[in-house]
């Protein structure tokens, strides 16, 4: 399968970002107790039956490794031209002439980008099928209010797909910002803490960082390909790629779906019937479920192959940095990247301040998960009801302050 690259920078881009003044262009490339918690190996013979050991642990195409990817920005950097960012303001501009305030309502048909559109389309095609992320610069949040800016965003992940719910408040534009929320707290999700967030995966297929501002220090971006990850444990620690193939028990922090418990099981790689690797990964929620007395304690091979996950995906050989500005987006899919944030501390005038978008492609245009992420996702049918946390009484708004 030969994937899309996206061939995006401009000339005179921000922080030295050289390359000439190019369009987007697509051009091929290469309330009872969990019985699950109870019989661990049980219910591996029942998630991994249908692929034999032997299938399972070898290695996948579609792996990047971060210096190398590094040297080709041009790929993967789209700086908005002065065109696009004009065409941005007219769909705001349309939506409040029409009186239109309801932004989780907001669709391309309502936010209308007659050029700039498709090529959104492209780039969910692309991260999907493709590298699985992306780097946007140049959206001048500072002369949108925080209204505006919200429904911009909006506005373009929709091009993507269907914007889910990303906590019990039903925020489908989500505020990563410093709450004052404690780490420690095995309920605290860490984005509302200025910790760092460890390697993970968000529970929606992509997830969109916009930035508003930077913290006075740290808070920097990592990305790590998932895939080189797992062809690294296969190469250097196969016992530890066998082990993260059978069930971890993961807390869902409190935010718990209608039928569900409070932790659920599920490996952390996966092949697809597409022949494809994925992988869901988040050990501050394996952390928080052993805090719960009726946790099975990791075993020394457990606790070592998330060990050898976590050194691979932070290595200088694996590893992509990023520094997100004010303008910048991140885009990312969830199945074929881990993301991780440094610490990071405020000054007292303008903290850090990020804003989420977890999406959901349609179908067609999403990859085909495992049966057992439906524990995690609710379903694995792609369109709007794939992915995000849903809880009752849940109402999906977008608050324009955290």
């Amino acid at each position: 399968l030969q994937f899309t690259h996206l061939g995006v920078l401009k000339s005179g881009t921000m922080r030295g970002v050289a390359a000439s003044r190019a369009r987007l262009s697509i051009t091929p490339s290469s309330s009872t107790r969990d019985p699950h918690r109870r019989h661990p190996r049980r219910y591996l013979s029942r998630a991994n039956a249908a692929v034999s050991e032997l299938q399972q642990v070898k290695c996948f195409d579609g792996a990047w490794y971060g210096p190398e990817i590094k040297s080709r920005a041009q790929e993967w950097i789209w700086v908005l031209s002065e065109e696009e960012v004009n065409e941005i303001d007219i769909a705001l501009s349309a939506v409040k002439a029409k009186g239109l305030n309801d932004i989780v309502s907001f669709g391309p048909e309502t936010f209308t980008l007659p050029t700039l559109g498709p090529k959104l389309v492209a780039l969910g095609d692309e991260l999907v099928s493709g590298r699985g992320f992306a780097h946007m610069r140049g959206l001048p949040v500072e002369k949108y209010s925080n209204w505006d800016v919200c429904a911009i965003f909006h506005g373009l992940g929709r091009y993507m797909g269907t914007a889910v719910p990303q906590n019990r408040a039903g925020h489908i534009v989500g505020h990563v910002k410093d709450l004052g929320r404690d780490p420690n707290d095995p309920l605290t999700r860490l984005y509302t803490t200025n910790a760092a967030q460890p390697y993970h995966t968000d529970s929606a297929d992509i997830v969109g960082l916009l930035c508003l501002s930077q913290a006075t220090s740290g808070g920097h971006s990592q990305v790590t390909s998932s895939v080189a990850i797992w062809n690294e444990l296969v190469k250097r620690h196969p016992e530890s790629a066998k082990v993260l193939l059978e069930p971890f028990v993961v807390s869902r922090k409190g935010e718990i779906p209608p039928g569900k418990q409070a932790t659920y099981t599920i490996p952390i790689f996966h092949h697809t019937t597409e022949g494809r690797l994925c992988a869901i990964y988040d050990r501050s929620f394996i952390e928080a479920a052993l805090k719960m007395a009726d946790t099975p304690r990791l075993s020394e091979a457990q606790a070592q192959a998330l060990d050898h996950l976590d050194a691979l995906a932070c290595s200088d050989e694996l590893r992509l940095d990023m520094t997100l500005a004010p303008g910048d987006i991140q885009w990312l899919h969830n199945h074929t990247t881990l993301h991780a944030r440094s610490a990071f501390t405020n000054d007292d005038v303008k903290p850090r301040h990020l804003l989420r978008l977890w999406v959901s492609p349609p179908k067609g245009k999403a990859m085909t998960l495992p049966a057992i992420f439906a524990e995690r996702f609710d379903t694995i049918e792609p369109g709007p009801l794939r992915g995000g946390i849903r809880v009752e009484g849940q109402t999906l708004c977008v608050p324009p302050e955290p």
